[in-house]
Parts: structure tokens; sequence; C-alpha cells
């Protein structure tokens, strides 16, 4: 009998664990500071190989139930590239005296984005809905790429619940399945899959994990593969965000 009664409760403790669900919700705090950091690679063969990295502090200004407000800029871009032979490498935290030309022709490229600040509005499904230039020159949708992240469900999600979220960028139409894996204390953890159409044909795969308190997601990895104009391309994204 006694080991009938631990194996009930093994059981009951196991599928408790295997039914936790949770409210996935931006709940960001005013005056809440974060890093995140992008590192993309992307390889086209022997057209180019590039591999980026970009530093993007935010800072929580407004946050309610309804609406969430931070303010991001750009700190440091660290580039190297090799384009049809010629290597490019660049570093902003350089001083342009130190940089060869190619660095310099770079950084001439680089200064508008370093010298921008973003103005971002997002729901409590982390939606953006608004984003506007606080400093700097230029169209603010050009760094939307940076701004959007996953749009939550609005019931609550367990281990193996699935929902699709689309996007356009730069005349993709990205198609994402996020699949629930696991559920811990601390993280909301979950496998991405999905495809691209539209200006460039392919697949994409990653993973993500979500805090389950603030609902940001800490890390982010997209790998795709797709061809566009004949040429294809492997583009690998790392997103992480850790308060500061």
């Amino acid at each position: 009998m006694k080991h009938l009664f631990t194996f009930a409760l093994l059981l009951f403790t196991t599928i408790s664990i295997s039914q936790e669900s949770t409210l996935l919700r931006l709940n960001y705090a005013i005056g809440d500071t974060y890093l995140m950091k992008m590192h993309m690679t992307q390889d086209m063969g022997e057209a180019m190989k590039m591999n980026m990295v970009i530093d993007m502090p935010m800072e929580v200004i407004e946050a309610n139930d309804s609406i969430n407000s931070t303010k991001m800029s750009f700190n440091r871009v660290v580039m190297n590239m090799d384009q049809s032979g010629t290597k490019i490498s660049y570093d902003s935290n350089m001083k342009e005296e130190e940089m060869d030309e190619a660095g310099k022709m770079m950084n001439a490229q680089m200064s508008p984005m370093l010298e921008t600040v973003l103005a971002i509005k997002s729901n409590m499904y982390g939606e953006v809905i608004d984003l506007s230039l606080l400093e700097g020159t230029g169209n603010a949708s050009q760094f939307a790429d940076q701004a959007q992240s996953v749009v939550y469900p609005e019931e609550p999600i367990s281990v193996g619940y699935s929902w699709t979220d689309e996007k356009e960028k730069s005349g993709m139409n990205i198609s994402s399945t996020y699949t629930v894996k696991s559920i811990d204390e601390t993280n909301v953890n979950i496998d991405v899959s999905g495809g691209v159409s539209g200006a460039a044909s392919g697949t994409l795969t990653g993973a993500l994990s979500i805090n389950k308190n603030s609902g940001v997601p800490t890390l982010s990895t997209i790998n795709m593969e797709f061809e566009t104009m004949g040429q294809k391309v492997k583009s690998d994204i790392i997103i992480s965000v850790e308060k500061t």
C-alpha cells in the first residue's frame, strides 16, 4: 500500500508539473534599464560574409496595464565583413584617426544610427504600436526590426501550446510558429520554426527564453536559410537582454 501511495503521489506531481500554465505579459517597471545585445552573422558565400554585434541600451519611461514606453539607443557597433575579397573591420569605440580608410567609410554610414534615440510604445502583449525618433535623423521605420519582438497570445500557455506570428521585413514575409517546450521557475522556453516568402524563400528555426515575471525575452536565437534573386543566404541572429 505504501508503494502504491508513493507511485500515486509521483504520478500526481508529474501531471501537475506537465500541466503548469502561465500568462505571458510584458511587466516593465518605470526606471528599469536593460542592455539588448544583437549578434548577427550572414553568409552569402563568396559574395559576402559578415559578423556584426550591436549594443542597445533601453530604459523604461512609462509602464501600466495597457502601454509601456521605452527609450532605446545604440551605443556600440562592431562589424567584420569580407565582401568579394575586400575585408572591412569596424568598431565604433575606436577613434576615427585610428581607423583605416574602409573603417572611416563604415563610420560615416554608422554614425547616424549611433546618434539615434528611439521612443517605443508597446502593449502588454509585447506588440510595438508606435515607434518614433527622439534624437537623430532619418525614418524611424528603418529601426523597426530592432524594436519588434514576439507578440504574446491572450490566453495562458502551457507545454505544447503553439501560436503563429507573421511579420514583413525588407519585403520578406516571415511566418514564425512558437511552441512551448518547457516552463521552469524562471523562464518559459520556446521552440521557433517557420518560413520566409515574398522577396525571398526559405526556412527558419530557433529558440526563445522569456522571463516569467517580467515577460522580457532574455535570449532569442533565430537561424534563417533563404534564397533571394538567385543568391543563397544563411543568417543567424542571437539577441540577449540583460537587466542592468
